[in-house]
């Protein structure tokens, strides 16, 4: 045995540790040390007195131990035992708060927000109010209650009197404004640390609002079917769930426009590359497919059931005709697993190749056809978008390091130093603004009136002068040439498109699928049932007009209006009119709608070089963007929220998306181990408490740690987290 002397270093500082150690021979054959105990309890001349027995014995030689005097009795003490002043949130926040800084945050929004001569900084507001959305979601105002109650006054160096609602509207105002420039950062960091991106994920959801809602809300029915104010958020991230880039758009914005308007943005863009954009068959009309195409990125979408027959005739959906009424019956498991099963064994007879139980795919090889108008952007675009192009163009070769000035970048693309000051001083525009002009929206505006509005200072003040701006008539056009006439008037001939394809079956949709359509038939006869019971009641007081009204919305709630014919028949029973019922199903009509349950066919960019099993999968993982909007939704509760203004939303929306990053790379280093809500439900019981010791001075001691917790520290190499002499050390109480 001996005495080792254990050093950490932590940042600037070095600590020791003194420990008892055995020699002891490994699983490996090669000797190494046991650790028999920890010593950190041990006064200096006692680890001395210790060291000096354990070599006396090892060399066999006797000790002789020196007579101390006796220490003189302490004075009777009054003294109370030490009292706790505080319990307070810390294990779960400490982990967060130690990935903020493995993605190096605060350094990266102290560079993006605004400098102000203020005790606390703004970053530092940002990572406790995105630990907050990770772990006790609330709004702003919540905030400055919890925040006294945690550690992160400690972790943070926060003045819990200055972490204030004055502060905090502040600094979401300033987020906002810094939200563009740090979407261009992420990725970067992204890549530095994992490396370049291998697939891209793009979905739209919806939130809405207790109140009346932002400028941007809009009434409409949200993704669960609610009426309410709401708003859309186009959300794009990586493979592993990381937020690339995320917009606010108004609630009356129907999907695929938002997320084609996303795909214009990324085009071009370094770390996009060759990393396909995989997004959901809202983009899958060749409207959409054929804009995606014309951005140049390698997309991956699944075609509307109503596309299916233009694209490709080898649906085998016919062998499944048969077995449009063989369902089992609804609520039967057992019945359910065989339906499963015969519609496998029929699938594996028609020839598609089986991956996995619920996956069955046929390869369609490349698929051209023709299609009406232009499959890229015409060459006449309009000056102010492509300026706008221009400008992110060259701003992202700057910032991707690729050039060292916007000058340089210019001149790599053709530009004169004049040009490219002027489309330079489209960036001062804020994002929002940028992304309509690069849609068209300002096709009718000059360049000079757009470098204008850029001057102004304020962003919301270039916003309201833009919005402005598109209201009022444009100039005059110059008249065309006669040449320029005959040659755009001309009828344009067809283009082609081509796509990857490829198809396949999932039994368990087709069986599920086939199921919801005998619910819905099943509830047609039960409101049909339920209305001439009405409609023979002797008080019935119903007329054609609300009885053609009220079948009309029930068939129409249930996209049935084409199925069925509506008979009415009226008699005249003791002088008074009575009506009755009943509905006519269009079979024909009914099995086309059935022929593709279970069918999807997924499209890509023709250079993607995917087998049809690997195109397949890869478009069924886009499950993963849609499990980031749940995560928002519930572990950051991102709806409904509280804020009123645009600028607030889009702030707030920010927030959720650095809590996602956090949650995601938590999620990411546990390797399956535990999600990232368990393992934060695992460490939240650890708090940290505060005790008075003596005059003035200040102890921190931890909850002892579980096996659990210990467990996952040392999974995340944290376990410093629950050193107690190194908490101690360096946590700071700013009161």
């Amino acid at each position: 045995m001996q005495i080792r002397i254990s050093r950490v270093t932590r940042g600037a500082k070095t600590y020791e540790y003194p420990q008892l150690v055995e020699s002891v021979r490994g699983g490996n054959g090669k000797p190494t040390h046991r650790v028999v105990a920890n010593l950190s309890a041990f006064s200096p001349i006692e680890i001395h007195n210790l060291r000096v027995a354990i070599t006396a014995a090892r060399d066999g030689k006797r000790l002789v131990l020196q007579p101390q005097p006796a220490p003189e009795p302490d004075p009777p003490s009054h003294t109370p035992a030490p009292k706790i002043l505080d319990n307070l949130r810390y294990l779960d926040l400490a982990v967060l708060h130690e990935i903020w800084n493995h993605w190096g945050l605060s350094d990266l929004l102290a560079e993006l927000l605004p400098a102000r001569a203020t005790e606390v900084a703004a970053s530092a507001v940002v990572a406790a109010l995105v630990l907050q959305r990770c772990v006790a979601p609330g709004s702003k105002l919540f905030a400055t209650e919890w925040f006294p109650r945690t550690a992160l006054p400690e972790l943070l160096a926060i003045d819990p009197a200055a972490f204030n609602n004055t502060r905090l509207h502040r600094v979401l105002d300033d987020l906002d404004d810094a939200t563009a420039a740090l979407m261009r950062r992420l990725p970067r960091r992204y890549h530095d640390t994992d490396g370049p991106c291998c697939s891209l994920f793009l979905d739209v959801t919806d939130t809405w609002f207790i109140g009346h809602g932002p400028a941007l809300a809009a009434r409409g029915k949200t993704k669960e079917g609610i009426v309410q104010r709401k708003i859309g958020i186009v959300l794009l991230c990586n493979e592993r769930g990381y937020p690339l880039r995320w917009e606010v758009i108004s609630g009356s914005c129907a999907d695929a426009p938002a997320m084609t308007a996303m795909f214009k943005s990324i085009a071009g863009l370094s770390w996009v590359g060759t990393a396909p954009v995989v997004c959901d068959r809202a983009m899958g009309r060749t409207a959409q497919i054929r804009d995606m195409a014309a951005t140049g990125l390698r997309f991956v979408t699944a075609l509307t059931v109503t596309e299916f027959g233009a694209y490709s005739q080898r649906i085998p959906h016919q062998v499944f005709a048969p077995h449009l009424c063989a369902l089992p019956p609804a609520g039967d498991p057992a019945a359910r697993d065989r339906a499963i099963a015969a519609a496998t064994g029929i699938a594996a007879a028609a020839g598609l190749e089986k991956v996995e139980d619920d996956l069955f795919v046929i390869d369609l090889g490349i698929i051209e056809r023709a299609v009406d108008g232009p499959s890229h952007p015409s060459a006449t675009a309009g000056a102010p978008a492509e300026a706008m192009r221009r400008c992110r163009e060259i701003h992202e070769a700057v910032v991707d390091g690729r050039f060292p000035s916007y000058a340089a970048a210019g001149l790599a693309l053709g530009m004169s130093q004049s040009l490219t000051q002027k489309y330079g001083s489209l960036h001062r525009l804020p994002e929002d603004v940028q992304r309509e002009i690069v849609d068209g929206k300002a096709d009718a505006r000059t360049l000079a009136e757009l470098i204008a509005i850029a001057k102004l200072r304020g962003k919301e003040e270039q916003r309201t002068a833009f919005q402005g701006l598109l209201k009022m008539p444009p100039a005059t056009a110059r008249p065309r040439s006669a040449a320029t006439v005959s040659t755009i008037d001309k009828p344009a001939e067809p283009a082609h498109l081509k796509v990857r394809a490829a198809l396949y079956f999932n039994p368990q949709r087709f069986v599920d699928q086939r199921l919801r359509a005998a619910l819905h038939l099943a509830q047609i006869q039960t409101f049909l049932d339920e209305l001439n019971d009405s409609l023979a009641a002797p008080r019935s007081r119903h007329d054609r007009d609300s009885l053609a009204a009220a079948i009309d919305r029930r068939l129409r709630s249930l996209d049935l209006l084409e199925v069925y014919r509506v008979n009415l028949h009226e008699r005249t029973v003791a002088d008074r009119t009575r009506y009755s019922v009943d509905l006519t199903r269009d079979n024909v009509e009914w099995a086309r709608r059935r022929r593709y349950d279970g069918f999807s066919v997924v499209v890509a960019h023709p250079d993607l070089t995917l087998s049809a099993v690997e195109l397949c999968r890869l478009y069924r993982a886009k499950d993963i963007v849609e499990k980031d909007f749940r995560a928002i939704k519930g572990l950051v509760e991102l709806r409904p929220i509280h804020h009123h203004t645009d600028a607030k939303v889009r702030a707030h929306v920010t927030l959720c998306m650095l809590a996602l990053l956090l949650e995601r790379t938590l999620a990411w280093r546990l390797k399956g181990q535990h999600s990232a809500p368990a393992a934060l439900e695992i460490f939240e019981p650890c708090r940290l408490n505060r005790l008075a010791a003596g005059r003035n001075a200040i102890l921190h001691v931890l909850t002892a740690t579980t096996p659990k917790q210990n467990t996952l520290l040392a999974a995340l190499d944290m376990t410093h987290l629950a050193d107690g002499c190194e908490v101690n050390d360096r946590l700071r109480r700013p009161r």
